[in-house]
């Protein structure tokens, strides 16, 4: 081969590798493993959100996919390599749960850049004086500092106060599962990403990438995409088994400060060779928190699972025998972020059989805007379509904190009809009084709701322990079941139904 042809077989790896960061992947990790890189699909789909991390169209980029799935391969070690050969005087900043495994992911990074196939593409000298795993610069002045998520992250910046791209801050795994418990080994963590992390970005514009299996639902991802940077992150979430629909179906309405990041996959799980359907189902009845977090990518606290989703039942049309109907509210005591919400749900007893929630108002309000959003949906459901169905006859609120106000208010301004609910019970108890009602069938919901799935998630998740974060909706709910369905038990009354 001439020197010619070399240059020009050269020049066209360079353009493809410039161009594709699965292309660049695949042929480092071949050269430095000695084995082709088995790729799947959603491979593909990691490397092309990070294709647009290179590129400046994503800035703050979460991937959650499942462990051993080839993501600390693509998203830091080959992700490092190949923004240096794009810049030499990219900054990268590389945290990871552990010192030792930041301090290798860097290291084998490194080993790519010194290796003769790279520095045949492209010559970058790493200076002699900077020959640690932690911290290591080219002679143009880029270069990689890694530690644990959480250790010190001064004297360094990732990305540089030029154009283009310049480098990126990446948190790989930034907590690992045995400590995913600890309510202060997440928040510290959770902390730094508001209080540190964004300190240590040359520029906002710098790429700030987290990548990790699931660990809790108030994990730094979950932290992150429910706001608690006040950041928008571009999120590819990557479950197993792949959920049926599209990702607007499924995508959890919880993560305010997500932007989901559509993909098509052939199949019904993520990657077949590494686990089947039926490995996860055995996985998820032998482990089911672990499961739900590390590979459904949905994590629920430890102890729930009180609530299963194949017991609900759903309604498109309502029944025509439906002959009562009463709204049920819960009412939160203040309107800060971590607080819960105010709910109102109108639900209907049917002559046939069973329970429908007929329609569902959420919100955070201050007591006058409370007090307009009860009167108007009382009023949305004060009369009916349907011939042989009542009006809605009653509401009945908690009569505790704004609720007791509330209650108050209405008696004293209208001719609404408003009973107190006295809890007494604990909630747990009143949880397992309605499970069997919902188990054998009797609580129907609407299919088309668009609040269906954070209602649904919000009952999965409800566990005897009470570390759940919220249960606005399921109070009501439980309300309705043991006023219409508890109740009914005993007999309903003709008096019951005027």
């Amino acid at each position: 081969m001439s020197i010619a042809d070399n240059l020009n077989n050269l020049n066209a790896l360079k353009y493809v590798f410039d161009e594709s960061h699965l292309h660049f992947s695949r042929y480092f990790f071949k050269h430095r493993e000695g084995v082709k890189l088995i790729v799947n699909e959603h491979h593909r789909i990691i490397c092309d959100a990070l294709d647009r991390v290179i590129s400046g169209e994503i800035n703050r980029l979460i991937i959650n996919v499942p462990p051993g799935y080839t993501k600390t391969e693509l998203a830091v070690i080959s992700f490092m390599a190949r923004g240096l050969a794009i810049n030499p005087k990219a900054k990268f900043m590389h945290l990871s749960y552990s010192d030792d495994l930041a301090l290798l992911n860097s290291q084998m990074s490194r080993d790519i850049v010194e290796s003769d196939e790279y520095q045949e593409l492209w010559p970058r000298e790493i200076r002699i004086d900077t020959s640690a795993k932690k911290r290591w610069f080219t002679k143009e002045g880029g270069g990689v500092y890694a530690t644990s998520s959480g250790g010190p992250v001064t004297g360094f910046r990732a990305g540089r106060m030029e154009s283009g791209f310049t480098g990126a801050f990446i948190v790989d795994d930034p907590i690992k599962p045995e400590d995913a418990l600890s309510d202060a080994t997440r928040n510290r963590i959770n902390r730094r990403f508001t209080s540190t992390f964004k300190s240590r970005l040359a520029l906002e514009s710098v790429p700030m990438i987290v990548i990790m299996q699931r660990v809790h639902e108030d994990d730094p991802s979950g932290f992150l995409l429910k706001g608690g940077s006040g950041e928008k992150w571009h999120h590819l979430l990557l479950p197993t088994p792949i959920p049926e629909g599209p990702i607007e179906k499924w995508y959890p309405k919880k993560y305010t400060h997500g932007i989901p990041i559509k993909y098509e996959i052939d199949g019904d799980v993520l990657w077949e060779m590494k686990h089947s359907k039926e490995q996860l189902e055995v996985m998820a009845q032998v482990d089911p928190y672990n499961t739900a977090s590390q590979y459904h990518q949905i994590p629920a606290p430890i102890g729930g699972g009180m609530f299963k989703d194949k017991w609900w039942k759903y309604w498109t049309v309502l029944p025509n025998d439906i002959v009562i109907k009463r709204i049920y509210a819960d009412t939160a005591a203040k309107t800060k972020e971590h607080n819960d919400y105010s709910v109102f749900q109108c639900w209907g007893w049917s002559r046939s059989g069973g329970i429908y929630l007929i329609d569902q108002l959420r919100g955070k309000w201050e007591a006058p805007e409370l007090e307009r959003n009860f009167k108007d949906f009382w009023n949305k459901h004060r009369y009916t379509n349907h011939p042989n169905n009542r009006p809605v006859q009653c509401a009945k609120i908690e009569d505790k904190s704004s609720g007791t106000s509330l209650i108050q208010t209405i008696n004293s301004k209208t001719t609404i009809p408003v009973e107190d609910i006295q809890r007494n019970r604990d909630k747990v108890e009143r949880a397992f009084n309605c499970i069997p009602h919902i188990a054998a069938g009797h609580v129907h919901l609407p299919a088309e709701a668009p609040w269906l799935s954070d209602y649904k998630e919000e009952f999965r998740g409800f566990t005897p322990l009470m570390t759940h974060a919220h249960d606005d909706q399921i109070d009501p709910t439980m309300d309705a079941i043991e006023d219409l369905l508890v109740n009914a038990e005993l007999g309903i009354t003709e008096n019951a139904l005027s």
